[in-house]
């Protein structure tokens, strides 16, 4: 189940990137890949979707992650929500579209 809701996310998170669901996958520091990357941890960690199994789903897309980056993109989600409304509004919606 789990599964289906990661996949779930990773497609809302790159409407809302406007990038193709492959390239947040891919090894790249570009700004809105890890940006895209950080915001796909957190949606998952948020419903309590283990990091053991976030790298497990990462990896099997081709992603290999160590679990101190997911912890890591976690907290640097936390710190932009507090810091700009917009983004808890995105978070939001993309939690109602996956709503299973």
């Amino acid at each position: 189940m789990k599964i289906e809701l990661f996949n779930m996310y990773a497609t809302e998170v790159c409407k809302v990137f406007d990038v193709e669901e492959d390239e947040i996958f891919v090894k790249s520091k570009e700004a809105t890949f890890v940006d895209a990357r950080y915001l796909l941890y957190y949606l998952c960690s948020a419903r309590k979707i283990k990091i053991t199994y976030i790298q497990k789903y990462m990896r099997e897309r081709g992603y290999d992650i160590p679990h101190s980056t997911i912890h890591y993109g976690i907290n640097q989600v936390k710190k932009k929500v507090h810091e700009d409304q917009d983004y808890q509004v995105v978070i939001d919606k993309i939690n109602r579209l996956c709503m299973v």
